[in-house]
């Protein structure tokens, strides 16, 4: 998708814009994320495509030199958003302020502030709404404002425009808030800002949207965050957005259920839990009856997958009683497929370590 002119791998005549969210373990022990390794390849004739990474600002020379081995393929900029890229929405989500019932006052304070704002709603008007609310408030109160404030102020840079779009086709945007001083929480209601701007961005081209490591962050709040929300929104009108959402997890259970249900395309590497299991099948529409469906997914060998895709074509016999008839090009339906992964045309960042290289 985001590789062209390589017909190993399926011709694409325009790269898409991808966009990755990711987050992880912060300090020193850091590990790039595995998407950033699309921008190397040893194969002649494969133009990878630009990698940009976001980072936490408080944390931008660890994540620098996390990334220092990719070599100049990969630049690591603060993730900072100006003014103008803020709305009332944007404040919301990064004060993580939810539902006005049973809110506390500085909350409905903040509420009043952005409805009385409405539509002609600056980042400069707002700051100076808050302050002076806070002559109406109680010391604890402003303790509490001013921490739910701290988070939106990290993240804004208020002395430059933010003139160049993050996003762009034949580009990879990876958005990495692995941070020691982040927590669960505050990384979805960033991820949640940058997916809106990603979705509103000009590119010229379509775009992907890669949720990695998605039972790290979407399992808070029991799948009600904003984000959960805003990907269930997207999985719904990809289509119409030009847009594909990809979702990747180790831990099927901590998924909101409602994002299984909306996958057109499951793939399944080897995993022998069969709480997992159980819980794939509930949302899943291909048929798991037969025992063999759990024993071929348990004894699946590395680069090997269980394909589930509904709308998916193939050739397959006119009757499911005689295999011998002539086959015809139909749906997969409820089907699955045993699959074989290729080789990658770019480098792996995520291959196993061996104590002995093979021979």
């Amino acid at each position: 998708m985001l590789i062209t002119g390589h017909e190993a791998i399926g011709i694409s005549h325009k790269a898409l814009s991808g966009l990755v969210l990711h987050f992880g373990e912060g300090g020193t022990g850091s590990r790039p994320c595995e998407a950033a390794w699309l921008g190397q390849s040893d194969v002649n004739g494969v133009h990878p495509p630009i990698i940009k990474v976001y980072v936490s600002r408080s944390s931008l020379s660890t994540m620098r030199a996390t990334y220092a081995p990719l070599g100049k393929a990969v630049t690591v900029q603060p993730l900072l958003f100006s003014e103008k890229e803020l709305d009332a929405e944007a404040v919301l989500s990064m004060m993580a302020v939810g539902s006005s019932d049973n809110a506390p006052l500085y909350i409905q304070r903040i509420l009043t502030i952005l409805r009385d704002l409405g539509e002609k709603f600056t980042y400069s008007a707002f700051l100076k709404k808050v302050e002076a609310a806070k002559k109406d408030l109680s010391p604890p109160q402003n303790s509490f404002l001013d921490q739910r404030m701290l988070l939106l102020k990290t993240f804004v840079d208020s002395d430059k425009d933010q003139s160049k779009s993050r996003f762009k086709g034949g580009q990879l945007t990876i958005v990495d808030l692995s941070d020691p001083f982040m927590d669960a929480g505050s990384a979805c209601a960033l991820f949640e800002i940058v997916t809106r701007l990603f979705v509103r961005a000009q590119v010229d081209t379509g775009k992907v949207l890669v949720v990695d490591e998605a039972h790290k962050y979407l399992s808070v709040n029991k799948g009600m965050s904003g984000l959960t929300k805003a990907l269930t929104a997207l999985t719904r009108q990809q289509r119409h957005l030009a847009m594909r959402v990809i979702i990747s997890t180790q831990e099927p259970t901590a998924l909101p259920p409602v994002l299984i249900d909306l996958c057109s395309v499951a793939i399944l590497h080897r995993f022998s839990s069969p709480a997992w299991w159980e819980a794939i099948v509930k949302h899943v529409s291909a048929d798991f009856t037969d025992y063999d469906a759990f024993d071929h997914v348990v004894r699946l060998k590395t680069g090997e997958a269980v394909i589930l895709a509904p709308a998916g074509l193939g050739k397959f016999p006119a009757s499911l009683k005689n295999s011998d008839e002539c086959v015809k090009l139909s749906s997969f339906g409820r089907r699955y497929l045993l699959a074989r992964t290729r080789r990658r045309v770019t480098k792996d960042g995520g291959a196993s370590r061996l104590v002995m290289d093979s021979a």
